[in-house]
């Protein structure tokens, strides 16, 4: 291993240490990322749905199931399903390798998407499956390194877990909360760290609990027009109760 991929895998630890609290570390404390705010506002993402591409023809392979995998991609992403990305990342792979091409999706940019995806919402068990992919899809060095640092991460988070427990302890860190400002004209399903939370109509409000104990916490918003999304936004928890307002 040179040098210099020696220096930037620990450069890139560093910066996973410093961005994490796990287990037993106190939402509240006062050493957060900086940029933490109480009050965030977000604003409308575009997206271009994966459907709309034709993948048969892309790639100009007759095979029935790329006509579905767009639409299959599109449900994972607003599901969100880091393991089912994962293998759309897989099915994609094997057309790039037997056709010679690369569509306007690929499946270097699918698996880091899932292994993304799966590290906020750090599930062990999706954890390994996005590894186990990315292993046989020969990703980089730096992801297959950051998703076996959240699987050690979930682990113990786990562990700790098992033990508050196991001595009738309460977890030492408190639940935030968000409340969520909907200002568009759209039903906004609101995602917190890739799990789904509730739904706020138009004009209105939810209030959100947030139940893990580790940062950061990310925040997205679908639209039922499936055009936009508001996110990710992270927030880090140096404070108890945030405001998310969604333009």
């Amino acid at each position: 291993m040179s040098v210099i991929y020696t220096r930037f895998r620990l450069a890139l630890l560093s910066c996973l240490v410093l961005v994490t609290v796990v287990g037993g570390q106190q939402a509240g404390k006062k050493d957060t990322a900086p940029e933490d705010k109480e009050v965030v506002t977000s604003k409308p993402t575009k997206m271009t749905p994966a459907a709309s591409a034709n993948l048969r023809r892309e790639f100009d392979l007759a095979f029935d199931s790329l006509g579905t995998l767009g639409s299959r991609i599109d449900s994972a992403r607003r599901k969100p399903d880091p393991v089912a990305l994962a293998h759309a990342a897989n099915e994609l792979a094997a057309a790039e390798k037997v056709s010679g091409k690369t569509a306007s999706i690929t499946s270097k940019q699918l698996i880091k998407e899932a292994a993304e995806l799966a590290g906020v919402r750090r599930q062990e068990a999706e954890l390994k499956v996005v590894l186990h992919v990315s292993n046989q899809l020969q990703t980089q060095e730096h992801n297959l390194a950051l998703l076996k640092d959240n699987i050690a991460l979930a682990q113990q988070a786990a562990k700790e877990d098992k033990d508050y427990f196991d001595r009738k302890e309460e977890p030492t860190s408190a639940p935030r909360k968000v409340v969520v400002n909907n200002y568009t004209t759209q039903y906004l399903d609101i995602y917190v760290n890739g799990n789904y939370k509730t739904q706020v109509a138009p004009g209105s409000t939810q209030i959100c609990t947030i139940e893990h104990r580790w940062n950061p916490t990310v925040l997205t918003a679908y639209g039922n027009e499936d055009t936009n999304n508001w996110g990710p936004r992270y927030i880090w928890g140096r404070f108890t109760k945030y405001t998310w307002n969604i333009e």
